[in-house]
């Protein structure tokens, strides 16, 4: 059965709430930005792996929010990168960390820029972040 629009309208109204004491609409649903993404991985190996990729032609740069654990070791970190079509630079600032469960590297393979990452241990480790891109 095809959900109509009149139902999408009133499950979208559903969900939106107005708060005069602040003067903010609030939402109890999600909401999906294109340059807005999170996302999550658990690895048990050393391998480097591509954490994220975006089209290089689309966007020009991205900050990530990354945070680890393994057990009870944390790492988190924030990483900056720029590119001009060809080349990533990549800068990581704000490290937080009782250990060095990753490392992170960047750069383009076709149309994407990938964001690579090495875990430190093959202990299972989880890492995830949240992305904001800027466009080209």
């Amino acid at each position: 059965m095809a959900i109509s629009k009149s139902f999408k309208l009133a499950e979208l109204i559903r969900h939106i709430e107005y708060d005069s004491t602040d003067d903010v609409i609030k939402t109890s649903k999600a909401t999906q930005d294109a340059n807005k993404k999170k996302g999550a991985e658990t690895k048990t190996a050393t391998d480097q792996f591509n954490l994220d990729t975006f089209a290089h032609a689309s966007f020009r740069a991205a900050r990530y929010i990354v945070a680890m654990s393994r057990g009870t070791d944390f790492h988190s970190t924030e990483i900056m990168l720029i590119h001009d079509g060809t080349t990533v630079s990549i800068t990581q600032y704000g490290v937080l960390q009782d250990a060095t469960l990753a490392t992170f590297d960047a750069d383009i393979s076709g149309a994407n820029v990938r964001l690579k990452c090495t875990p430190s241990s093959a202990t299972s480790t989880t890492i995830k972040f949240d992305r904001t891109v800027v466009d080209a």
